[in-house]
């Protein structure tokens, strides 16, 4: 949330968890499970670790996942697409989500509520508080012809993207299975695990090929949980064979936090719904890594974007383009916007020598009286938007000023100002996916 204001924040959790990846083309690599293997661990070889293979669609080569228990590492990620400001003329590559509606089934619980494109407040699955020993899953059948998968969970219950405690899992494996009839039976194969889990949401890719269901295991809820445990309101399965290009990570403060979190219906339609309504062949893949009270860069033990960046590249490693919000927090009661330039200079420098795209939203206006002084930063954002070749993002500022009643405290939209936020994203970045910049 904004400085200063009567919301809450949660400070950084800078921990990251253990994201293992096993190497699809790597026999040393491969781990299956059978259909009891639901109740226990997965087995896996245990050599030496084997280099992970280059992502589909990204550089020359993938990003690497970090060695796990297994001894082996990581399937690479889909990778950049070099520190340009965009796509080439052709638009954004489409990477259709395929997972909607598609038959369901959990070892608990109401399955059909995983992917039936309804966040937060419209249900979700509950898993409890499972152990190794006795996991809890959920698994669709998305169906065959598809060579690399993006899935993503999300725990929207969290407001903070480094929240945990309503409803996140602490530790997880996902499989997939190729003879597997209703999601228990079926010899199953591991490709991605996650021990210690710092985030409300996340994604992993991984090869696809031969195979036709993905099951989300949860081993673990973390540490300190409510009473229900860990529930998920959504698990999103995206088609990345041709590419993970079309990947949105919110990067921001609270009204990130707020605005992005899809919650169905009071924050729809959201950026992704807006875009698959202008371009029908694309669906686009949401992270919501908003941070309440969150500066560019802190001073003190406040969260910072520049004190976290390594982590979420890192946790993100198929992630193409990084929507930014900040800008409400660093200029408040301020007067002069050099050092929230040079900040943000640093994010758009560290974002694109990692591969991927930033763009640069203008600071929403505020009439509560401490900033009076937003022309100043928000012109620092259209210099540097233009200085370092971006696509602009909206001008959020033009937009509050004229509907200022949208705002509910001077400074946070209400729900019409978050939906209005996801249009106006949506109209900025449309020229990405025409070519045409």
């Amino acid at each position: 949330m904004a400085f200063g204001s009567l919301l809450r924040s949660s400070s950084l959790v800078l921990a990251l968890g253990t994201l293992a990846l096993l190497s699809a083309c790597s026999d040393d690599g491969d781990s299956s499970v059978s259909a009891s293997g639901t109740s226990g661990g997965s087995s896996a070889s245990t050599g030496s670790a084997s280099q992970g293979s280059g992502g589909a669609g990204g550089g020359a080569t993938g990003t690497g996942g970090d060695a796990g228990s297994t001894g082996t590492t990581g399937t690479g990620g889909t990778g950049g697409s070099g520190t340009g400001g965009g796509p080439d003329a052709q638009g954004i590559t489409p990477n259709p989500i395929i997972s909607r509606g598609k038959p369901a089934f959990a070892s608990s619980g109401t399955a059909s509520v995983i992917n039936d494109g309804k966040y937060r407040s419209a249900g979700t699955w509950i898993a409890g508080k499972p152990t190794a020993a006795a996991p809890a899953w959920v698994a669709i059948q998305v169906g065959t012809g598809h060579e690399r998968l993006l899935l993503s969970w999300t725990a929207s219950y969290n407001y903070n993207y480094t929240d945990v405690q309503y409803g996140a899992p602490g530790a997880y494996r996902v499989e997939t299975s190729s003879d597997s009839t209703n999601g228990q039976d079926g010899t199953w194969k591991s490709v991605a695990e996650v021990t210690d889990n710092p985030v409300r949401t996340r994604a992993h890719s991984f090869d696809f090929s031969g195979q036709s269901w993905v099951r989300f295991v949860v081993t673990a809820a973390p540490a300190t949980t409510a009473d229900a445990g860990v529930q998920l309101d959504e698990i999103d399965v995206h088609d990345i064979s041709n590419g993970a290009e079309d990947t949105w990570f919110f990067l921001g403060d609270s009204i990130t936090a707020f605005a992005y979190d899809r919650d169905t219906p009071a924050t729809q339609p959201s950026f992704a719904e807006n875009i698959h309504a202008a371009h029908e062949a694309h669906y686009p893949a949401m992270i919501n890594g908003g941070i309440g009270g969150e500066l560019t860069k802190a001073s003190d033990d406040r969260p910072s974007a520049l004190d976290r960046l390594d982590d979420v590249l890192e946790m993100n490693p198929d992630f193409h383009f990084f929507a930014i919000g900040y800008g409400t927090n660093d200029s408040w009661d301020q007067t002069d916007p050099s050092t929230f330039r040079s900040n943000l200079q640093e994010l758009i420098d560290r974002i694109q020598e990692a591969g991927r795209v930033p763009v640069l939203a203008r600071i929403p206006f505020s009439p509560d009286g401490h900033h009076d002084t937003l022309d100043v930063f928000n012109q620092a954002i259209d210099e540097l938007t233009q200085e370092n070749g971006l696509v602009p993002g909206p001008d959020l500022y033009a937009y509050f000023e004229d509907h200022p009643e949208q705002l509910d405290d001077q400074v946070h939209p209400g729900p019409a100002g978050r939906v209005a936020m996801n249009k106006l994203w949506a109209e900025a970045v449309d020229i990405l996916y025409t070519g045409q910049q």
